[in-house]
């Protein structure tokens, strides 16, 4: 993990809180056990990359996948949700995907940090991580247990995780949709340059990058992008 690709300012602000949390009172000491303790470096590595997500977060744009986006892919469409984080954006595409019918290969999801992967592939949430899934989907894809709902195995078989580092590990080619939401927020821009050059060349022509709410791609036609909306863009060509 490189933290140099990553804002300066953000980047100290939470390792200070990581530092006072466990009593930490300078860099050397907390490089010290960083080197010396692998299940403290695990559990700091887990703490840098947010994790927070939910199942249809931000509605709007899986109402415009549904409507706008879907209809003009194939079948089976190779989809990538970069940076899944528990798994919730997955899950939700697939979930969107068997509503309307499509037969399709495993979703390809990511995530640089294991511990947050091996939450993802249990496929088990707290209530409100589905506060966002209507009554209707969640009685016909969640199985309940106790205060957890667990998504069940046709959804599972649809999401294939993988560990992966954006900002080394091969992207992959010829997808038609790639999400990567609220995670340019917390790099520089020279980063997100970058990143966003490789998510573009891993596009089909014709394909979709969705990322955050908050985020945008300036000047999207450098990189052969056209902007269809909502924090969404289309692949040229």
């Amino acid at each position: 993990m490189d933290l140099n690709e990553y804002k300066e300012q953000q980047m100290h602000r939470r390792i200070l809180q990581w530092m006072a949390r466990h009593r930490i009172g300078d860099w050397k000491g907390l490089l010290q056990r960083l080197k010396v303790d692998d299940e403290f470096r695990k559990a700091f590595q887990e703490y840098l990359t947010i994790n927070t997500s939910q199942f249809f977060r931000d509605i709007k744009v899986f109402e415009t996948i549904k409507t706008d986006i879907l209809p003009e892919l194939n079948r089976n469409p190779k989809i990538w949700s970069a940076a899944c984080s528990i798994g919730a954006e997955p899950y939700s595409i697939a979930i969107l995907l068997l509503e309307q019918g499509f037969s399709f290969s495993p979703i390809f999801a990511t995530d640089i940090n294991e511990v947050v992967l091996a939450k993802a592939k249990k496929g088990i949430f707290m209530s409100n991580q589905i506060s966002g899934v209507p009554a209707s989907v969640l009685g016909k894809y969640f199985i309940r247990r106790d205060d957890k709902y667990q998504i069940v195995d046709e959804v599972k078989r649809k999401v294939e995780f993988k560990q992966h580092n954006l900002l080394v590990d091969e992207f992959g080619t010829d997808y038609d949709l790639i999400l990567c939401r609220n995670v340019f927020i917390y790099f520089k821009n020279e980063t997100q340059a970058m990143l966003t050059e490789r998510f573009v060349d891993a596009l089909k022509d014709g394909g979709f990058f969705i990322v955050g709410s908050a985020e945008q791609i300036m000047n999207p036609a450098s990189y052969n992008l056209v902007r269809k909306g909502y924090c969404i863009y289309q692949k040229a060509g």
